[in-house]
């Protein structure tokens, strides 16, 4: 009884794999996904990850003049093969699929052979294309490939992609429009260091330009060097750091056995 048991919920547990595996078919999630951020050798940086579909968010969807569909997403293979071709048994894992209106099915790119470019060369602020080749061959002797054209909308006013055509650019090409906000450059960031030194600079213009103005306002002293904040403590300072210098040297030197301890006082 107990073996039959046994071979019950094993059966059972390879019935429920089974079923998750067949639902699982037709859609998946990457644990991995390509770096959406990207810096240009002029410094002008992007983010597009939050355009990235993931679990529970549908794929994007786009249209050409002639009636085929695309699915497409950003940064990341499709969440949901289509299913025109799965029955074609085309199930690459790509990025963008066109599905024709004659239900025939491509893979236009491969997400592992992705490049960034401006939509204009030289204007940033127009916004960024990601380009990905290696797609299904072509009857034209290449490998379609795809631009996904990300114009920079700051206001939200351009629509969404479903509201343009997908165009053919040349042959086995072909260019889907987004505008977005994140097609923008984002705003130039300083460094830490950067802000160390302002924050450090601001911070003593304030200690000295404040401690002049009430030397010479609350205590009368006369406009000079004299009336700086601490002024002799600022004199001393080179001397005090040379002290400190020697000691530690010294300090060092007997720690290592080259030297006796120093008596109080002596030099």
């Amino acid at each position: 009884m107990a073996c039959f048991d046994g071979q019950r919920a094993r059966a059972v547990a390879a019935m429920m794999l089974l079923s998750f595996g067949l639902a699982s078919a037709n859609r998946f999630q990457e644990a991995w996904v390509m770096n959406c951020d990207h810096t240009f050798p002029d410094g002008t940086s992007y983010d597009l990850s939050p355009l990235t579909r993931t679990a529970g968010r549908p794929d994007y969807v786009g249209k050409d003049k002639m009636g085929n569909l695309y699915y497409i997403n950003v940064c990341s293979n499709v969440q949901e093969i289509p299913k025109e071709c799965r029955i074609l048994q085309k199930d690459i894992r790509a990025p963008v699929y066109q599905v024709r209106n004659d239900s025939f099915c491509h893979w236009l790119g491969m997400e592992n052979s992705h490049s960034w470019e401006y939509i204009e060369k030289g204007s940033p602020y127009v916004g960024v294309q990601l380009t990905y080749s290696n797609g299904e061959y072509c009857q034209e002797g290449m490998n379609r490939r795809v631009k996904l054209q990300m114009y920079c909308d700051h206001l939200g006013r351009l629509g969404s992609v479903g509201d343009y055509y997908v165009t053919v650019e040349s042959p086995c090409t072909y260019v889907v429009t987004f505008p977005t906000p994140y097609g923008c450059p984002k705003p130039a960031t300083m460094s830490k260091g950067t802000v160390f030194i302002i924050l450090f600079f601001t911070a003593l213009g304030a200690y000295l330009g404040g401690g002049l103005l009430i030397n010479v306002t609350k205590y009368h002293m006369p406009l000079s060097i004299n009336s700086l904040p601490h002024i002799e403590f600022w004199r001393n300072l080179p001397e005090l750091i040379k002290d400190g210098l020697l000691f530690a040297y010294d300090a060092i030197m007997v720690k290592l056995g080259y030297r006796e301890p120093r008596e109080a006082g002596g030099r």
